[in-house]
């Protein structure tokens, strides 16, 4: 068993202090709120998006390059980046950690400006 928290987690909406759960073949068995300190759990900071494994095509590489265009919603920066899919409870999926976008930046700037980050495959 594999537990995965964040100060933000995408799927389906966005969680705040949650943490996702993955049985030991990759299988998503939930997202949870982080209620306090578990043993064994694993911390970032970022976003952590859980995609369908099939989904993704970067077998190879550990971390790709990320934009946001300006007034871009997370889930069309995805798409656009050929992340498509969302996962289902008990499918097979692989987690994303998107950083270097801080969120309350992306939603609340008062610039207008392209933001950079990356993802990286945990």
């Amino acid at each position: 068993m594999r537990r995965i928290a964040s100060h933000y987690i995408y799927w389906k909406q966005f969680y705040r202090m949650h943490y996702v759960e993955l049985d030991d073949s990759g299988i998503l068995i939930g997202i949870f709120p982080l209620e306090g300190e578990i043993a064994g759990t694993e911390f970032y900071d970022g976003i952590l998006i859980p995609v369908l494994v099939p989904a993704l095509d970067v077998e190879s590489q550990k971390q790709i390059a990320f934009d946001m265009l300006p007034g871009e919603i997370l889930v069309d920066a995805l798409e656009r980046q050929g992340f498509t899919g969302i996962s289902e409870m008990g499918s097979p999926v692989c987690l994303l950690l998107l950083n270097g976008i801080p969120l309350a930046t992306a939603k609340f700037g008062a610039d207008d400006s392209r933001s950079n980050g990356y993802i990286q495959r945990l």
